[in-house]
């Protein structure tokens, strides 16, 4: 183990402001190795950054050059390989046992992003100020931001603006145009839809929770109502800048030709269509899922399987395809719409 003072000594950690190294305390996952086990293979990639704490690590690239890495030495306050460089060498243990950390590489790049724009920004950015800022954290591993090139994270930053807010202050709304998504830098939300009997509470939101994207992506009105539990404050970025910096990036389309061949490999197809137009015209085998019940239903689908999203409205299925690919599912949407896949299964 170590101590978030100890984070000055190791790279790129030494670079990053100290108030941030709580934080990534809590991204670590410390792990212990035994002589002969690899940390890395080549050919076979990775996702995490790994640091050497106590023990000896040979490493022999893809090259063939060889290095000895040793705890006691000054390069293993060094990265041993990152997801970008672990596939072409193999790190193998040869002392007894060993110990280090490891963090996603993923999230520690976009953590560079964060610590440069909070550094840069001026005394009374939105980005200062922060009694804390656990949400940071929560919004870069957030699905739908971990898509994203780092150019485009630096700007999302650049964008947001901070809103104060009260205990039981109605955010969005069910029904209205989205113009608006929110991040929670403080406080708790609570998420309503409108049911027979009134409204049922369907999700509690905390820091670092993103919504009220969903409307951004479909262009139709807020499919629930969000509001506060308690005092807070959130980061809000407006509707069009999502589109520019998120939406283009997380949706992934397929045309009807693409599809079919997926959905005979055993791709899941999903259609988020309303039950009564699903009753009129579908696809034999296909799920009904309409697109406001999405998280709801998400119990229904293989997180393993790839899902295809169909209606007959692009706006429909990229709004469903956006919720699933945060929840961390393979998607994409069918280009088209419902009678174009139609007309290919029967041509």
């Amino acid at each position: 183990m170590i101590e978030a003072e100890d984070l000055k000594e190791y790279y790129p950690f030494n670079k990053i402001e100290m108030k941030f190294y709580p934080l990534l305390l809590r991204e670590f996952d410390f792990f212990e190795k035994q002589q002969g086990e690899k940390l890395y293979e080549i050919n076979r990639s990775a996702e995490n950054t790994k640091y050497l704490t106590n023990g000896v690590v040979q490493i022999t690239t893809d090259k063939g050059r060889e290095k000895t890495l040793k705890s006691t030495s000054l390069s293993s306050k060094y990265p041993i390989g990152d997801a970008n460089k672990s596939n072409t060498m193999d790190a193998v243990v040869t002392s007894k046992t060993m110990s280090g950390f490891q963090i996603s590489s993923n999230l520690l790049d976009h953590i560079q992003v964060w610590n440069s724009a909070y550094t840069n920004a001026s005394s009374d950015s939105p980005l200062r100020g922060h009694d804390s800022y656990e949400w940071v954290s929560g919004l870069l591993k957030s699905r739908s931001v971990q898509m994203l090139p780092q150019g485009n994270i630096q700007e999302l930053f650049l964008q947001l603006e901070a809103k104060p807010v009260k205990a039981g202050e109605e955010i969005v709304a069910e029904g209205d145009a989205g113009d608006y998504c929110y991040i929670i830098a403080q406080g708790e939300a609570e998420v309503f839809q409108v049911i027979a009997e009134g409204e049922q509470k369907v999700a509690n939101l905390e820091k670092g929770a993103l919504f009220g994207e969903s409307a951004l992506v479909s262009s139709e009105p807020r499919n629930a109502s969000v509001r506060m539990k308690s005092d807070g404050l959130l980061m809000s970025l407006a509707g069009a800048t999502f589109s520019k910096l998120l939406k283009a990036h997380v949706i992934r389309w397929v045309n009807p030709h693409a599809a079919l061949e997926m959905l005979q490999s055993g791709a899941t197809l999903v259609d988020v269509r309303e039950s009564a137009e699903f009753a009129q015209q579908s696809i034999e085998g296909c799920f009904n899922i309409p697109v406001n019940q999405i998280r709801k239903n998400i119990h229904k689908l293989n997180l393993n399987s790839t899902i295809i999203t169909c209606s007959n409205l692009g706006s429909r299925c990229a709004s469903a395809a956006f919720t699933l690919a945060t929840l961390g599912y393979d998607v994409y949407a069918l280009q088209g719409g419902i009678n174009g896949l139609i007309k290919t299964v029967h041509s």
